[in-house]
């Protein structure tokens, strides 16, 4: 019995192509079993503060001296160029320049009180208190988009008994920001979008948190009217409008110790506790 060497040959060429094939085959079969890390995409939605942060003592302080010296230093207004002579603007405006140097250089200073003669009093202003919307809105509590108009509020939801960031599951395919729009802030997301105006700051991601293999990436955004109506098929019993030191108690209050530890950077806080 003889053999042929060249077809000895083009066999043990064919069966190892085979062998290549079917490892290449068998490979990316593997690797398309294999699922990669769950990415989550979660919101951190704020309300800007609605007014000016009051002033501390020194800073009152601070500016009541640069305001004296100001003043003193100034040229006299031009009275002659913007009033009428003997005008009730006129003397209005002398009266009440008499009056802020009365309460800033005192009386010995200002000298005497111009004669203006009897000027009928301006039509009084009202003033609002800058508790006046917390206390009209207390009754909602935690819910209330007038907490603490001199800082910037933190929107949280409860899952069951425990405070978290509002998320969503990034899909397949799809970026972070349009994983919030369609999971959170848009009309049939989580958080009722159809009833809440939104501004997503940036379509990068401002933090991260890791969970073993699971991802979790957190966007920036403001709330700019109405307010978050979660759907009963949200799957979360309530939502609150927190500062950062608020945010901070829950989280720690519920073990999430190393959730803030990874998140607090976002609120400002440095990594020794004080604010940035």
């Amino acid at each position: 019995m003889s053999f042929n060497p060249r077809v000895l040959a083009r066999s043990a060429g064919s069966a190892s192509r085979s062998a290549r094939r079917h490892a290449s085959s068998s490979s990316s079969s593997s690797s398309s079993s294999s699922v990669g890390p769950q990415v989550t995409a979660s919101l951190l939605l704020s309300r800007p503060p609605l007014l000016t942060p009051s002033a501390h003592p020194l800073e009152a302080a601070y500016y009541a001296h640069s305001a004296s010296v100001r003043s003193a230093l100034s040229n006299p207004a031009p009275t002659q160029f913007y009033f009428k002579p003997g005008s009730l603007p006129l003397r209005r405006f002398q009266r009440s320049q008499h009056q802020h140097e009365l309460e800033t250089f005192g009386p010995r200073l200002a000298g005497s009180a111009p004669d203006v003669g009897d000027v009928p009093g301006e039509a009084p202003v009202d003033e609002v208190a800058r508790d006046h919307w917390v206390k009209e809105d207390s009754e909602r509590g935690e819910k209330s988009l007038e907490r603490w108009p001199e800082e910037e509020v933190y929107c949280l939801v409860k899952d069951g008994k425990r405070w978290s960031f509002p998320s969503t599951t990034v899909e397949k395919g799809e970026g972070l920001d349009e994983a919030v729009k369609r999971g959170l802030v848009g009309v049939e997301g989580k958080l009722g979008g159809q009833g809440m105006d939104s501004w997503l700051v940036t379509r990068k991601p401002v933090g991260l948190l890791k969970d073993g293999e699971a991802r979790t990436f957190f966007l920036r955004s403001h709330i700019l009217a109405g307010e978050p109506s979660i759907p009963q098929t949200a799957g979360w019993s309530a939502h609150a409008w927190l500062s950062a030191k608020e945010v901070e108690e829950k989280l720690r209050a519920q073990g999430d110790d190393k959730v803030w530890d990874a998140v607090k950077g976002m609120f400002g806080v440095a990594e020794d506790g004080a604010e940035a």
